[in-house]
């Protein structure tokens, strides 16, 4: 079926108040960090996929996110760049973990396509994750702000002793999915952590262990000891 823009796994699953956590990329995941976040708590909660864009080269360069061939028993295949939306059992409550590429054209469409699935799906709270180079030390726990909308979504934040973001630039267009969110009663989140631009990595595993303990303390996900060490 269709949601928006999104061509959605039928039959449709039901899901128990999804909380939503996204990554976006290239904007803020420098060392992969979203990224790697994700697939570990997709690895940790056994996700499957649920929706992915029908229509991917409406909203591409593909000339700027180029596909890619593969082969797969002995068969040449093309993995086209999309945006992708898995979904996971949770205890109290089900996760999505959605997998944005920014877009290059029709940007207002693409969000409100996201927002749109999102809300069909009944997602309570969405949280963007990533990070950025920064003037930081590697010497000093990796410093990860955010901004929380919603008095739940505050709280979280608090407790976890998160900075409070006053960032003020340029930004993404998908910025406009956490403010449509609020409109039709989501909380909505962002986690980013900052990273010494001095010692950049393509996979920066101590960027993602911070933010697994942090998520790992909202959701009571199991730490994986094995990134812990790679860190």
């Amino acid at each position: 079926m269709r949601i928006g823009a999104f061509q959605v796994n039928e039959p449709l699953t039901e899901l128990r108040e999804p909380h939503c956590i996204a990554m976006l990329r290239p904007w803020i995941d420098v060392g992969n960090v979203g990224g790697l976040t994700l697939a570990w708590m997709e690895k940790a909660l056994h996700a499957k996929e649920l929706a992915s864009l029908a229509r991917p080269a409406l909203y591409y360069d593909f000339t700027r996110y180029r596909p890619a061939v593969y082969y797969k028993e002995g068969e040449s295949h093309l993995a086209i760049p999309n945006t992708v939306l898995n979904y996971a059992r949770g205890t109290d409550h089900d996760f999505l973990f959605l997998h944005m590429l920014e877009p290059h054209m029709l940007g207002d469409e693409f969000t409100d396509s996201v927002t749109a699935l999102l809300q069909q799906l009944g997602v309570r709270r969405y949280i963007l994750i990533g990070s950025m180079y920064d003037m930081v030390p590697h010497t000093r726990p990796v410093l990860v702000t955010g901004r929380a909308f919603g008095e739940n979504a505050r709280a979280v934040l608090k407790r976890a002793n998160i900075d409070v973001s006053h960032y003020e630039g340029p930004t993404t267009i998908t910025y406009l999915i956490s403010q449509q969110g609020q409109k039709v009663g989501m909380e909505t989140m962002s986690l980013i952590a900052h990273l010494p631009q001095y010692t950049e990595v393509d996979d920066d595993f101590l960027g993602l262990s911070r933010l697994m303990e942090i998520l790992s303390s909202f959701y009571d996900v199991p730490v994986d000891s094995a990134i812990i060490k790679e860190a």
